[in-house]
């Protein structure tokens, strides 16, 4: 394929770019218009046969139990599950047991999107004197239009930075950074966690990634080891420090739901005991407020599923890591000595790389028939998008490594 093909898909997705499709849109447009294309560019897990992850069969047939109880006009939720499910959820997320009854949840319908939606909600009300978002830079882009929608000031620090800034209130990201792939190390982690402390502002941790540090270790390790290390890294500085944390957690890439998009979790640690009970009133009317009092079956489902079967579910989880880590070593071979082969090192892991790409990269990589996420002069990639034929992964690798610097 020449390099035409790739300028004239170029020009495609800027036309798609200028009638208002995001970068993610545009990727997946562009390779499902390609008979051949290797879609390097969905936020899905995929599999060796270049086929996106099956979303996981427990939550399926949770669904289909509880799409039958929608026959008749009721309204329902799980609020008669909910002691169980935060029991159960603190398990998962390796909370050890003796701080359970320091933690409040709330379940907000719309997926890990409405999780941190909620956690910014929750933080700005118990806090006036908070006015702006500060969030690491390359992170996620729905920040800055959670942001404008309620109508805080927006800034971003480095992805080392720590935000210090005297009416912010942090947002960090506790796994692998989207979109980059970089994981913090414990000393960074610790600053952050004693710079909140000292300024006793409430910090958001948006954790979308739990255990994607340590993909690489699962066969190692095993996965109790790996929840167990990603909660010490992530979470346990904030805590031993008595930092009022509310953690944004999305069961989408952890639990293979994908497409189902079931509820998002909220869990606010509350070290002051006496506050509790305004941590969980508050919680409640902002759940109230945003309609999510009343459920939609998939939430019910999920909250379900977790009570009934968690095992289960976290063998879906097992099965992602350890697909995200075969791809993390297979990547970590090919692109040895290549520019791009530090973003495969010790200090980044998980589902995305960023490399800046070159002038003429966009247009190679899709005369390659390659579709990753290009924006703003980077290529977000998705590490799984390599399939199993040794020879074709090798390719796509090279392709990669060519056009693209770290």
């Amino acid at each position: 394929m020449t390099l035409e093909f790739g300028r004239a898909t170029l020009a495609r997705a800027e036309e798609l770019s200028r009638l208002g499709k995001d970068a993610n849109q545009i990727a997946a447009i562009l390779c499902d218009r390609d008979s051949e294309g290797y879609n390097f560019g969905i936020g899905i897990v995929i599999e060796s046969d270049g086929k996106p992850m099956k979303s996981s069969k427990t939550l399926l047939d949770a669904l289909h139990r509880e799409l039958e109880s929608c026959e008749y006009g009721r309204y329902l939720n799980s609020a008669d599950a909910m002691a169980a499910f935060k029991a159960k959820m603190l398990e998962f997320q390796g909370v050890p047991r003796s701080l359970w009854d320091a933690f409040e949840i709330a379940v907000p319908s719309d997926a890990g999107t409405g999780a941190v939606k909620l956690a910014l909600e929750y933080a700005f009300a118990k806090n006036d004197a908070l006015n702006a978002l500060h969030v690491e830079e390359l992170g996620w882009p729905a920040y800055r239009s959670m942001a404008t929608a309620l109508r805080k000031g927006f800034a971003e620090v480095p992805m080392e930075g720590i935000v210090e800034a005297p009416s912010a209130l942090p947002v960090y990201q506790a796994g692998p950074l989207n979109t980059t792939g970089l994981v913090h190390d414990v000393a960074l982690i610790e600053a952050r966690a004693e710079s909140a402390a000292k300024r006793q502002v409430p910090v958001v941790l948006d954790r979308a990634y739990p255990g994607f540090e340590f993909t690489h270790q699962l066969g190692e390790v095993g996965y109790a080891a790996v929840v167990r290390k990603s909660y010490e890294l992530q979470i346990e500085p904030y805590v031993k420090r008595g930092v009022p944390l509310v953690v944004a957690c999305s069961p989408t890439k952890s639990f293979a739901s994908f497409s189902l998009r079931p509820a998002g979790l909220v869990m606010a640690f509350c070290p002051d005991k006496s506050q509790q009970p305004n941590v969980a009133r508050l919680l409640a009317t902002l759940v109230r407020a945003r309609g999510s009092a009343f459920e939609h079956p998939v939430t019910r489902a999920f909250v379900r599923a977790v009570v009934s079967d968690l095992p289960a579910l976290q063998r879906d989880h097992e099965a992602v890591l350890r697909r995200i880590g075969e791809s993390e070593l297979q990547w970590r071979r090919l692109v040895r000595g290549t520019a791009i082969e530090p973003l495969y090192g010790a200090r980044y892991a998980g589902l995305y790389r960023n490399p800046r790409v070159k002038p003429e990269g966009a247009a190679a990589l899709y005369s390659k028939h390659l579709y990753p996420v290009i924006s703003s002069g980077r290529c977000r990639h998705n590490v799984t998008g390599l399939v199993a034929d040794p020879t074709i992964a090798g390719e796509h690798v090279r392709a990669f490594a060519e056009q693209c610097t770290e």
